[in-house]
C-alpha cells in the first residue's frame, strides 16, 4: 500500500462543493490559498519558536562565559556560531512568511515562490526524518502570467501533499511549454484535493500526479 495522504480538510481546504460553486472564482482561489498558507505557517511555527529559544540559550551561555576572567575566546565562539546559524534560519523563515503573506503583483516568479514554501516546510520535515530539497539547477524555473495566489496555491498544496506522503521530496525545474515544477517523491500515489484542482484549472495551471512525481505546469 502507498503512504497515507492527508485529506483536503487536514490541509485546511474547507467548504462543500455546493458552497464553492456559489462563490466567484477569485474568492475561491483566495480562500483556498489562505487556508493553505495557514497550514504552512502552522508547520513552521514550532521551528521558528525552537530556533529562537536556541538562539537565546546559546547567547546566554556565550554572555555568561565572557564575563568570567581567563575564559578563552574559543570557549565562547562555538556557542556564538551556533546562535548565528539558528538566527539565519529564523530570518529566512520569517522573510518567506512575509513574502507569502503579501498580495503578489505582476508576473509571478515560480522558482522564488517554491523556494519560500520549501524554506518553511523543510525544518519540520527534517525533524520527522524526512527531506524537502531544491535541485541545484532549480533557479531557472521562470515566471508565469498566472495570478500569484493561484501559483502559490498550486505550489503549497502539492508540496504539503508530497511532504505528508513521502520521506524524500525533491523540486526540479522542467518543461518547455511553460514554467514547470516537478516534485519527485517516493510514494506510490499522491492525490490533490478536487477543490484545488478545479480552482487551478480556471487559472490554466495543470497538475498531474503520477507515481514518483507531481508535475505542475504554469502558463507563460
Amino acid at each position: 500500500m502507498g503512504a497515507r495522504v492527508a485529506s483536503a480538510a487536514e490541509h485546511g481546504v474547507e467548504g462543500t462543493a455546493t458552497e464553492r460553486a456559489s462563490m466567484p472564482a477569485d474568492t475561491v482561489l483566495d480562500a483556498l490559498w489562505l487556508t493553505t498558507l495557514q497550514s504552512i505557517c502552522s508547520r513552521a511555527a514550532h521551528d521558528v519558536r525552537g530556533a529562537l529559544n536556541a538562539v537565546a540559550v546559546n547567547l546566554e551561555v556565550a554572555r555568561s562565559r565572557s564575563e568570567k576572567p581567563g575564559v578563552p575566546a574559543s570557549a565562547i565562539t562555538a556557542f556564538a556560531n551556533v546562535a548565528c546559524g539558528q538566527l539565519e534560519s529564523v530570518i529566512a523563515m520569517t522573510e518567506a512568511l512575509m513574502f507569502l503573506a503579501r498580495a503578489g503583483r505582476g508576473p509571478t516568479d515560480v522558482g522564488a515562490e517554491v523556494a519560500r514554501v520549501v524554506t518553511l516546510l523543510a525544518p519540520a520535515a527534517r525533524a520527522n526524518g524526512r527531506t524537502v530539497e531544491l535541485d541545484h539547477g532549480f533557479g531557472g524555473l521562470g515566471t508565469t502570467s498566472a495570478a500569484t495566489s493561484s501559483a502559490r496555491l498550486a505550489i503549497g498544496q502539492c508540496l504539503l501533499a508530497a511532504t505528508d506522503a513521502s520521506a524524500s521530496v525533491r523540486c526540479i525545474a522542467g518543461g518547455a511549454a511553460g514554467p514547470q515544477l516537478l516534485i519527485e517523491h517516493d510514494a506510490e500515489a499522491i492525490s490533490i484535493a478536487p477543490s484545488v484542482l478545479d480552482a487551478l484549472t480556471v487559472s490554466d495551471i495543470e497538475v498531474r500526479s503520477e507515481p514518483s512525481v507531481i508535475s505542475v505546469t504554469f502558463p507563460r
